[in-house]
């Protein structure tokens, strides 16, 4: 289980110990770098990040919270891996959250020009992106972008829970140029509508958006 490269990438800076641990670890898993099914050693992940064993268990107290990994006992961690029946209900539960935050924050005096231009320039830097990784992670900072106006962060952070547990199975498709394309398209879209201050074409622009990658993941070789 090699996590350097991970851990590398989001060094500690002012973060507790337990919360760095949980970001690589989580930062893995997402990545498919721990794919489920992966049983997760405290040994190994505290010598990989040079850290003592109590930020790792406090880590995958964490994890499990979020749906990422389950703690047996006498058997330790494993990661998680989502069921057919699992997606779908994320998925559904994703629509609910995700629609009710692009409705309040296409409504909200707060979705300024500023906000929809900085969206602008993550789908614009989404277009010319061709890592899987960083694809995903600019789809996801471009749809907090425009829920951010909503004012609601416990329903964002409710949203990227949930992405959280999707986005490992959502990565590997953007390896296909045609789904890279349509998700721009998307973007651009909903975009629009949200520059026009149209909260019903936002609403359904963002169904279509959201219903098309849950069919995507339940029809992926991976659930069945």
């Amino acid at each position: 289980m090699d996590l350097r490269a991970i851990a590398e990438e989001l060094q500690p800076k002012s973060m507790a110990a337990r919360d760095w641990v949980f970001q690589v670890i989580r930062t893995a898993i997402i990545r498919g770098v721990l794919p489920g099914g992966v049983p997760l050693r405290q040994d190994e992940i505290s010598q990989a990040l040079s850290v003592s064993h109590i930020p790792v268990r406090e880590a995958f107290r964490q994890l499990e919270a979020q749906g990422l990994v389950r703690i047996y006992p006498n058997r330790g961690a494993v990661v998680t891996k989502l069921t057919l029946e699992e997606m779908k209900n994320i998925m559904d539960i994703r629509i609910l959250l995700e629609l009710g935050a692009i409705r309040a924050a296409v409504a909200s005096t707060s979705m300024t020009n500023d906000i929809i231009e900085s969206a602008q320039a993550i789908c614009e830097e989404f277009k010319h992106e061709t890592d899987i990784n960083k694809l995903e992670d600019l789809n996801l900072r471009f749809h907090f972008a425009l829920y951010r106006p909503a004012n609601n962060l416990v329903l964002e952070q409710y949203i990227d829970q949930l992405h959280a547990n999707v986005d490992r199975y959502v990565r590997p498709f953007y390896s296909e140029n045609q789904i890279h394309k349509n998700a721009y398209d998307d973007h651009i879209m909903l975009l629009e509508a949200c520059r026009s201050r149209d909260v019903e074409l936002a609403n359904a622009i963002l169904r279509t958006h959201l219903e098309t990658t849950k069919v995507l993941l339940i029809n992926s070789p991976v659930l069945l």
